[in-house]
């Protein structure tokens, strides 16, 4: 399927890049990892499209297509703030379409913080891989040395601490992603430090998600700490929640060779939304 190029402005004057995949019905709208873009989700995007989906890939502020400030933000608020302009554009583009926000590593992570925060939402959550809780960190000495220039250059980038057979074992994608010019191997302190108070703060409301939401963990995942991430997911107050773990996966599922059961699975369980809200329609 097909994919083009486009742009949503912001209110501080900021035009943020996607990539979009028409397809005839509802809507996904694609986060990406920490280190990633869109351009990583093409073949997902792809072939949920042929499956009638119309997807978004939102390239972070710093990220991906948005060259200005890479690796930098000054306060994690933005983001959400960003999505929920990204939500605006795509709404006005696609008036009375249902729209699912999904979010892959720290996008995830992103998607829940925005669905517990902001007014405008979205109809559900698919989460893939959630670094809701991580597996990696700086090292204590590489964290003194980030607290210490955040008082004094707090743009100064550190290497983000995750190495290519983390994301995936597939040489293919191994060598597509050593050779993304785009993909982001580095963040400023002060983008770590709002890593961290956002962590910290969602500790707060992690458990008060409504939203409709399903996870997705890779069972070979050193990345994201899985069995953290299912005691979360048994304390949510959704009442409409799915959890899969694809044995054997990687970190990013969408690099295995074959991702017609992810495929599957994300179809199958919107497709199930998507009766539930036309019966509950018919009641009213």
């Amino acid at each position: 399927m097909k994919e083009s190029l486009g742009q949503y402005r912001t209110p501080d004057g900021k035009s943020l890049s996607f990539r979009k995949w028409q397809g005839r019905g509802d809507i996904i709208v694609y986060l990406h990892g920490i280190e990633s873009n869109s351009g990583w989700f093409s073949q997902l995007a792809s072939q949920l499209a042929e499956r009638g989906f119309t997807l978004y890939g939102i390239d972070r502020r710093g990220s991906g297509l948005n060259h200005e400030d890479r690796g930098d933000i000054e306060d994690y608020n933005i983001f959400f703030d960003d999505i929920e302009d990204a939500l605006k554009f795509v709404k006005a583009e696609n008036a009375g379409k249902k729209i699912y926000l999904l979010g892959i590593c720290w996008g995830a992570l992103l998607a829940v913080n925005y669905a517990l925060r902001k007014r405008i939402s979205a109809d559900g959550l698919i989460l893939l891989s959630p670094a809701i809780y991580r597996r990696v960190d700086l090292s204590p000495v590489v964290k003194i040395a980030a607290k210490i220039s955040s008082f004094f250059y707090p743009k100064a980038h550190f290497k983000i601490p995750i190495n290519d057979r983390m994301f995936t074992d597939n040489k293919r994608y191994i060598d597509f992603i050593k050779n993304d010019k785009m993909r982001l191997r580095s963040l400023t302190c002060r983008f770590f430090n709002q890593i961290i108070r956002m962590e910290t703060d969602f500790e707060a409301i992690k458990n008060k998600l409504l939203l409709p939401v399903v996870v997705l963990l890779a069972g070979h995942d050193e990345i994201v700490d899985n069995e953290r991430v299912k005691k979360w997911f048994s304390g949510i107050l959704s009442r409409d929640k799915a959890m899969r773990v694809f044995d054997g996966s990687y970190h990013v599922m969408p690099f295995e060779e074959d991702i017609t059961p992810l495929v599957d699975c994300i179809n199958d369980w919107v497709k199930e939304k998507e009766m539930s809200f036309e019966s509950q329609s018919i009641k009213n």
